[in-house]
């Protein structure tokens, strides 16, 4: 028996057992029996660490799960970016000795009003612009307040521009980051037109638990309490407010937006105000709000972390933080210039806690409490504060746009149509196969099924999602393994027609026949790759199966029936076959 011909069968026998070894813990469902011991501290049994801990997975459209759609708010991130700009403006400033009396963004849309001590002091800003700013800020206006020069700055166009794009591109790889953290099982994360982000999470046990760490802004601020007012103060100011202005009860960003509008008159320009939540220790929901006046502008934000992890002090969960350089310093800086002051750590806009700084903090740490309440409950919301802040702030927030929960019937369903249709495409390959080509139809026919085989191992090696598209991949590519079948049979038909021996035949009929299956089946890879490359979801997984497909059509299309007949002819002797 030729060396060559011993590898082919070896190559062939390695194959189907690997591919078999493969599946065995998708069709067992090792990984949901593994999660499960796990869990519940349960020790894994010796034969599943055999096999490999990846395995196929079902997606969105098979077992369920849900699909929302997030919307970027892009006035958010022109906001908070134009107010760390005024923050570094300053600084410059500060270098000419210049000192506005104040710098503000009246409206929160990228418009800045630097109001001046001297008029001769407008020229020396305007060169800091120039020099340092130029691609950012674009003089306005020049007014006066008050015998006050005020110097008004507006966003580039071309910068705003580019910075709602990155915003968009930023706030899908944070929330990729968040969920490939949260440990979904193979979800699709893509971006839909310029401010919004879709989202499938296929069979998530606490989909609410998910969809809140998405849209948990993770925005860390830390910014000075304005005590010229105290909480009795706020809250009468507030009650007349929701009164005179209809604003209904809560604390969510648009009521609280509401009420800082219809109080502005009454506060200083520099400060709005916002709320402590307090929560029922057993339902979680919100009893009251404490309010606060705080500076408008933050000193030190979530962007000048370094680490964020949990803590466990006095059998209370803490999220311990720690900043970067810049956050050393600037977090040094604000301790160090208002002692004794009170400090607000905002989370997405809610005041955490206001503590007085006793004495300058120059080690670049903070902690941050999450209150009373059950301990499982606190560290889960320590883990998950933890998790958002360490894969960073949003550079905006998001809102749901839509979403869709997809219940585990519709999955069931999707998959018996799915495996009906395999079924019955399989049974009539096999039927055609074998009454038009005999013999050698079985033997396309095993090649088709070690292809199928093949497929799915190499889908379970990458622990890959199986969905409808991958499914009719899977037929297609059926189809296809069959197509290059034919034309080997045929060509090796027309060869023994010509009267050649049948081992000339068959390698004439391979010979031939191989240019047309290599042509057919590349050129339909590069489609696969082109879907890839430029689909989303869906096409994806269409893409992925069916460029899998060829390249194991190819190996059992030329290796395994070659094998077959080889072993007839060579080990056999056979001087003719059933074709």
């Amino acid at each position: 028996m030729p060396n060559s011909w011993k590898w082919k069968f070896y190559s062939v026998v390695a194959a189907f057992v690997v591919g078999i070894y493969l599946l065995v813990p998708s069709v067992l469902r090792f990984d949901s029996k593994r999660e499960a011991l796990e869990s519940n501290g349960q020790p894994v049994p010796s034969y599943m660490k055999l096999f490999p801990r990846k395995a196929l997975t079902l997606g969105l459209d098979l077992q369920g799960g849900i699909y929302v759609e997030m919307q970027v708010n892009l006035a958010d991130a022109i906001k908070r970016k134009t107010d760390l700009f005024s923050s570094d403006l300053e600084r410059y400033l500060k270098d000419k000795n210049i000192i506005p009396v104040s710098t503000l963004q009246p409206n929160g849309d990228g418009v800045l009003h630097i109001k001046l001590n001297k008029p001769d002091e407008v020229d020396a800003l305007l060169s800091v612009v120039n020099e340092d700013f130029s691609q950012v800020f674009l003089k306005q206006s020049i007014t006066t307040e008050e015998g006050y020069p005020v110097v008004v700055l507006a966003l580039q166009k071309n910068y705003r521009d580019y910075l709602e794009s990155n915003v968009a591109k930023q706030a899908l790889e944070t929330v990729r980051n968040r969920i490939d953290r949260y440990g979904v099982s193979e979800p699709t994360i893509a971006r839909q037109g310029t401010d919004r982000i879709a989202i499938e999470l296929p069979g998530l046990s606490d989909p609410d638990r998910a969809i809140s760490i998405i849209k948990r802004t993770g925005q860390l601020e830390f910014r000075l309490v304005d005590e010229s007012k105290n909480v009795a103060e706020l809250e009468q100011m507030i009650a007349d407010a929701r009164k005179e202005n209809n604003i209904p009860e809560g604390f969510s960003a648009e009521i609280v937006a509401k009420i800082n509008e219809a109080v502005a008159s009454k506060l200083p320009v520099t400060s709005e105000i916002s709320f402590e939540l307090v929560r029922d220790t057993i339902t979680k929901k919100v009893v009251r709000g404490i309010p606060y006046l705080i500076s408008k502008k933050a000193d030190v934000t979530g962007d000048m972390l370094q680490d964020a992890r949990v803590s466990i002090e006095q059998n209370e969960p803490h999220v311990n933080l720690t900043f970067d350089k810049t956050g050393t310093a600037n977090f040094g800086d604000l301790t160090k210039n208002n002692v004794k002051k009170k400090l607000a750590i905002l989370l997405d806009g809610n005041v955490n806690k206001a503590p007085v700084i006793n004495e300058p903090i120059l080690s670049g740490r903070a902690q941050i409490s999450l209150g009373y309440g059950d301990y499982q409950s606190l560290l889960k919301e320590a883990e998950d504060l933890a998790l958002v802040l360490q894969e960073g702030a949003l550079p905006a927030s998001l809102s749901e746009a839509t979403k869709t929960v997809i219940g585990p019937t519709l999955g069931q369903a999707s998959i018996m149509a799915g495996l009906k249709a395999i079924a019955f495409a399989a049974v009539l390959v096999i039927i055609f196969m074998i009454f038009y080509y005999k013999m050698s139809g079985l033997y396309a026919d095993i090649a088709v099924g070690l292809n199928v085989l093949l497929i799915l191992g190499v889908l379970a090696i990458f622990g890959a999602t199986l969905t409808l598209p991958g499914i009719a991949g899977i037929v297609l590519t059926m189809g296809m393994a069959v197509d290059a079948n034919v034309l080997i049979c045929e060509r090796i038909r027309e060869e023994m027609r010509a009267g050649k021996p049948l081992r000339a035949a068959i390698d004439a009929g391979y010979s031939n026949a191989l240019r047309a299956v290599v042509d057919s089946n590349i050129t339909t890879l590069i489609a696969g790759v082109v879907l890839y490359q430029f689909g989303t979801g869906p096409i994806k997984g269409f893409a992925v199966t069916l460029s899998i497909g060829i390249l194991t059509t190819l190996f059992t299309a030329i290796v395994v029936t070659r094998l077959i007949y080889d072993y007839k002819v060579i080990k056999q002797k056979a001087t003719t076959i059933s074709i």
